[in-house]
């Protein structure tokens, strides 16, 4: 058995009470996606023709989130895709290009909740009700979701033959423990990897996206450096030469139900 993961949200923040994109919950079949106003932007690929896999849908023309549904309907990944008019032009950067894949009008990065390979065949109900979202995290890695994946360890004790570095955790507040790659305070931000992951007593229950630009949509953070020490233990010198003064921007995604409970 994999993870049994129940629901997932995206969206940190404190203002939970009025704001409808912190800690948003988000449809788990199709059919729940279309109630929800939900809409194909698949753009013409089918199940196994593009960069990715599945049926995808987006909400409110927004691509900060994309949700990918499996030949049964059942949620298999999300993605997040940055507009380029809203990128500089180095960015994503030449060493972290094979995390972004090209798609017109956006480069999008994308993560399944079961393996890619698994996708158009889909799931059953029995085994949708048995695993809830999904079975592992898988992210994408390359153009082709099949083969270019990186399988993300589910329990924080297996993280330490990797090289993910632990970074902070603030319970209170419901983030969990970060771990962001090969993090150093002298490396390039050329090298800064746009995924962190998020542990919870000890167990794989989140990750997110980052990019260190400003882009516009409610869904997404925008953490200023004066609050990078809330999420790094070491934080790269590189972030502060260069910072947009609005902020960069991080995105998290949960997968549980309660994420403002989680502790460290």
């Amino acid at each position: 058995m994999g993870f049994n993961l129940l629901s997932h949200a995206v969206t940190w923040g404190l203002n939970q009470l009025f704001s409808s994109t912190v800690f948003d919950s988000l449809p788990r079949t199709e059919s729940d996606a279309l109630a929800e106003g939900w809409v194909d932007f698949s753009r013409g690929a089918k199940c196994d023709d593009s960069f990715y896999r599945g049926s995808r849908y987006i909400k409110d023309n927004d691509p900060a989130v994309m949700l990918l549904f499996d030949k049964n309907g059942y949620v298999a990944g999300i993605q997040m895709g940055a507009l380029k008019a809203e990128l500089p032009a180095d960015l994503p950067s030449d060493a972290m290009k094979n995390m972004w894949n090209d798609d017109g009008d956006m480069y999008v990065i994308t993560a399944y909740f079961v393996n890619p390979a698994t996708v158009c065949t889909g799931r059953s109900e029995a085994l949708f009700t048995l695993e809830g979202t999904g079975e592992g995290l898988y992210i994408q890695n390359g153009p082709n979701p099949q083969y270019d994946y990186d399988l993300i360890p589910r329990d924080e004790a297996d993280i330490g033959t990797t090289l993910w570095t632990q970074g902070e955790c603030f319970y209170t507040m419901g983030t969990g423990q970060h771990y962001w790659y090969n993090v150093t305070a002298d490396m390039s931000c050329e090298d800064f990897f746009p995924v962190f992951l998020l542990y919870n007593s000890g167990r794989l229950n989140g990750f997110g996206w980052n990019i260190k630009a400003y882009l516009g949509s409610p869904r997404y953070e925008h953490p200023t450096t004066d609050v990078l020490d809330m999420f790094f233990k070491v934080i790269p010198e590189c972030f502060f030469a260069e910072a947009d003064p609005r902020g960069a921007t991080t995105q998290h995604i949960y997968m549980d139900s309660s994420p403002s409970f989680n502790f460290c």
